[in-house]
Order: C-alpha cells, then sequence, then structure tokens
C-alpha cells in the first residue's frame, strides 16, 4: 500500500490572528516612566548615606532638591498637559456640530435659492454656491456663509423669512465662537505639550548628572557597590554608558 501524500498544490490557509488595537491613554506613559525613573534615583540621591560621596561631585542638597521638586512640578504639568488635551477635542468637537449646524442652514437657502432661479435665472446660483462647497475649510467655511448671508438680506426665496435670516447670523455667530474656542484650546494643548518636553529634558539631563557621580563615586569593579548602583539605577557590574 503505497503511503505516499500526494500535495494538491494547494497551500494551507494562513492563521489568522486578530490584533485589536488599543488606543493610546491620554498620559504619555513614556514620560510618565520618565518622570519614576529620575524620582527614583533622586530619592536615592537625597539619602543621607550618599549625600557626602555624591556631594563631593558637585551634586549637592540644594541640587537634589531643585531635582525633585521640579519632578513634581513636571507631573503637575502632565496632569494639565492632559486636561488642555481633553479641553482640546472637545473644543473641536463642538465646531464641528457647530459647522454641521451652519451648513444644514447654509443648504435650506440654497434649495430655496434653487426653486426661485433654477428655470429663469441659472447664473443667480452663483451667488448661493450651488453645487460648489460650502465648507473644507475654515476659511472657505467663513466666507461662503458671510457671502450667502449678505445675498439673502436683500433676496426673496421661497419659505426664507427674515427669523430664518437672523437664524443663520446666529448660526454663524456660534460658529466663529466655536471655531475660536477650538483654536485657543489647541494652543493651549500644544503649548502645555512643549513645556512639558523641555521640563523632561532637563530633568533627563539632571538625572544623568547624578548617575554619573554615583557612577564615579561606587565604581562597578567593587562588587561592594553593586546595591548602592541599583539603588541610582546603574548596572550593577557594567559602567554607566552614555548613548
Amino acid at each position: 500500500m503505497n503511503n505516499e501524500v500526494v500535495s494538491t498544490g494547494v497551500a494551507a490557509p494562513a492563521t489568522v490572528i486578530n490584533k485589536t488595537r488599543k488606543s493610546p491613554g491620554p498620559i504619555n506613559q513614556a514620560l510618565a516612566r520618565e518622570l519614576s525613573r529620575a524620582e527614583f534615583v533622586g530619592l536615592a540621591a537625597q539619602n543621607a548615606a550618599y549625600a557626602t560621596g555624591i556631594g563631593n561631585r558637585d551634586i549637592d542638597g540644594d541640587f537634589v532638591s531643585a531635582f525633585l521638586d521640579d519632578v513634581d512640578a513636571a507631573r503637575t504639568k502632565m496632569g494639565a498637559a492632559v486636561n488642555h488635551t481633553t479641553a482640546h477635542r472637545g473644543a473641536t468637537a463642538a465646531e464641528k456640530k457647530a459647522a454641521k449646524q451652519l451648513e444644514a442652514g447654509m443648504r435650506e437657502v440654497q434649495k430655496a435659492a434653487k426653486q426661485k432661479y433654477a428655470r429663469t435665472n441659472r447664473i443667480a446660483l452663483a451667488d448661493y454656491f450651488i453645487g460648489k462647497k460650502l465648507n473644507g475649510s475654515r476659511s472657505n467655511l467663513a466666507q461662503t456663509s458671510q457671502t450667502i448671508l449678505g445675498k439673502v438680506a436683500s433676496d426673496e426665496l421661497p419659505g426664507i423669512t427674515t427669523a430664518k435670516v437672523k437664524a443663520l447670523g446666529a448660526q454663524r455667530k456660534s460658529w466663529l465662537d466655536a471655531s475660536e474656542a477650538q483654536v485657543t484650546a489647541e494652543t493651549a494643548a500644544l503649548d502645555s505639550r512643549a513645556e512639558l518636553k523641555t521640563m523632561i529634558q532637563s530633568i533627563k539631563d539632571r538625572k544623568l548628572a547624578i548617575q554619573l557621580a554615583a557612577d564615579a563615586e561606587y565604581p562597578h569593579t567593587d562588587e561592594a557597590n553593586a546595591a548602592t548602583r541599583k539603588e541610582f539605577a546603574l548596572q550593577p557590574d557594567r559602567p554607566l554608558v552614555i548613548l
């Protein structure tokens, strides 16, 4: 009996692994870890047992206290950055909603304009941007809405009352206010993130200064320093390498 397996020439289906992508959280975990590492090293430097040793290498008590204060300030700044980012997202959503409401009001005017001019004066449709984009950008919506408001105020369109024209003007004002709030919130979010980045870099530089002092004071070549080096987040058996 022939037990030889004959290939059909058809490849076995590949195993499909569904990977669910997690959305990033509000806190930058890499920065949070950096602050935790910095605090860990700072607390070691504040230990009275090591103060004299690293103090002889320009890492005195004032340096360490200011360093730990700045770590705490960076955590506060990170919280503010989260709040500003949340506010920016909320303002962006509000701006989009206001823009859609404004567009809806403008489209009602466009429909009335088509009813009046589509069969008698198609050239007049251009005044109401018939067939053109009403939005697409903040500047475009600002211009198209102002132009339509100016035109409809002096025109008589079926179903478009003075009250509706006034309401359209109010919708435009609401959108402009929401747009300004969105820009302000975005600026605050970007500024807070930039300030946090600067603070983190300063903290990283000073953490490295502390570690370099500890690396020199408690060299890896002496096995008795292993535990101390771990307190400064240093490898017990290798020197600190600056990349």
